[in-house]
């Protein structure tokens, strides 16, 4: 009998708790919500409003419904209390109030007499504000990306990248430093700093981008060869049309989770790439057909390529002032990733027996990837606030990637004139034949068919020494 007794106390439990088991949240949301997803998006410093209805519990009283959010730093309760008396079919009103761009749950719990009958957890997406600023800031990153593509263009003269591909070892070494080593040290760096889904996608596509306008900058600035670098972005950027979303494929999907707007827009990112790869015909067709046009762009663009790049700086960080609030951890992949992978550039080059000013440059062209080209892309192909959180890290990158680079400019400029001093400086002129009849130009008192390009030894060595040695047959003295 004391069995029976138990048992039937358990079956009338078991009644009564199936009773409850049937709880609706209906979502409320006066604000802009996405009719594909659940969760309920709040804007930061705004309040929306979770509606909560408990159905089919009229065998049970003393109900309390309890709200607790996950992060008080991302959203927080502003109801006046996180616990609420509900009777049957009766909807709680719960203010979710947003602090800061991000995405996390609230915690649902239904207590009956202390005990928890029934929990579960409910997405809340917080936005940042719309702004103005926001909007210059993305479309000068738009505009400064094409006009970097189409000055590659111009100066992409496609009988100088014949040269380097009869001896393709470095611009080899390079596409697999940029698509086969970069994407996976991107994924293990996320997967050891452990970091959340969306940041860890923003650094495996950083990773998987290739090299960009800012990896021929630093080029010139490091004095290496900048031909190789022109050369190397050039096939970058023809080969990220199957590598990138391959890698992305590979690498990305791992940290969707269950937000489908984390998923990988590949038919967006394979029409992206598509798109940006036509201003680097365009600037290619300019240099061919109209040269002069080409001499005209190129001064007109430099100048304006200047104020974009003051305006994407200047802009940039108020625009994305969140990013720096960011974990440690994300700091950390950011300067971690173009470092790792300039140093691993270097080192397979120098193993591949490279000489030194290649190898600068393959490490400069595996470091210094395309940022500009993942921030405008994750801008496009993911709703927010996903693509606020996914660029934080190539912000960082782009960020910590131009500190990088400029020390590294600085330190060059020291060591040579304090410390490494050399007799005379190399000055490469290139002159371009006009006609069929090549003419005689004059540099430094030497006399050169302008049909070629020519090294010139240029310092005190060279002024006291007459015997100047070139490969040049055309070159003869006065």
């Amino acid at each position: 009998m004391e069995k029976l007794g138990v048992f039937l106390q358990c079956f009338v439990f078991a009644l009564l708790v199936s009773n409850v088991l049937a709880v609706n949240i209906t979502i409320s949301n006066s604000g802009d919500n996405n009719d594909d997803d659940n969760s309920l998006y709040v804007f930061a410093d705004e309040v929306e409003i979770l509606k909560v209805c408990v159905e089919n519990a009229e065998d049970i009283s003393d109900l309390t419904l309890v709200a607790v959010s996950k992060d008080e730093d991302i959203f927080r309760i502003a109801n006046d209390s996180l616990r609420f008396s509900v009777t049957t079919n009766e909807t709680v009103e719960i203010g979710i109030l947003g602090v800061f761009v991000g995405i996390e749950d609230i915690e649902l719990k239904l207590e009956r007499g202390g005990d928890v009958i029934k929990n579960g957890n409910h997405v809340i997406k917080v936005k940042r504000q719309p702004s103005i600023l926001v909007v210059i800031y993305t479309w000068s990153i738009t505009a400064w990306l094409l006009i970097s593509y189409i000055t590659m263009g111009c100066k992409m003269d496609w009988r100088i990248i014949r040269e380097k591909l009869r001896r393709p070892y470095g611009v080899l070494i390079g596409a697999f430093c940029q698509f086969i080593i970069m994407p996976a040290l991107s994924f293990g760096l996320a997967k050891l700093l452990n970091l959340d889904d969306a940041a860890a996608i923003g650094l495996v596509t950083i990773g998987s981008c290739p090299g960009g306008w800012l990896s021929n900058v630093f080029s010139l600035l490091l004095d290496v060869d900048f031909v190789l670098s022109l050369t190397m972005t050039f096939i970058s950027t023809i080969l990220a049309l199957g590598f990138m979303p391959l890698n992305l494929f590979l690498y990305a999907s791992q940290f969707t989770g269950d937000n489908e707007n984390l998923k990988t827009p590949f038919f967006d990112i394979m029409i992206q790439l598509v798109t940006l790869v036509i201003p680097v015909f365009i600037g290619m067709v300019i240099l061919y057909k109209f040269p002069k046009l080409a001499d005209i762009c190129l001064k007109c663009l430099k100048p304006f390529a200047v104020i974009l790049l003051v305006m994407g700086l200047g802009l940039g960080t108020p625009a994305q002032l969140y990013v720096y609030f960011s974990d440690w951890e994300i700091f950390v992949a950011g300067v971690s990733l173009p470092f790792i992978g300039g140093c691993i550039g270097f080192g397979i080059a120098k193993i591949a027996r490279i000489e030194l000013k290649s190898s600068v440059t393959i490490s400069l062209e595996t470091g210094v990837q395309n940022s500009l080209l993942a921030i405008a892309m994750v801008r496009i192909s993911y709703p927010q606030p996903e693509s606020d959180l996914i660029n934080r890290v190539p912000f960082l990158v782009v960020l910590f990637t131009s500190l990088e680079g400029t020390i590294l400019t600085i330190a060059k400029v020291v060591v040579q004139k304090y410390f490494w001093k050399s007799g005379g400086e190399v000055e490469e002129v290139e002159i371009r034949n006009k006609g069929k009849h090549p003419e005689m130009i004059e540099i430094d008192g030497k006399k050169c068919i302008t049909s070629v390009s020519v090294g010139i030894q240029v310092g005190e060595e060279n002024s006291d020494n007459d015997d100047v040695s070139l490969d040049n047959p055309g070159f003869t003295k006065d």
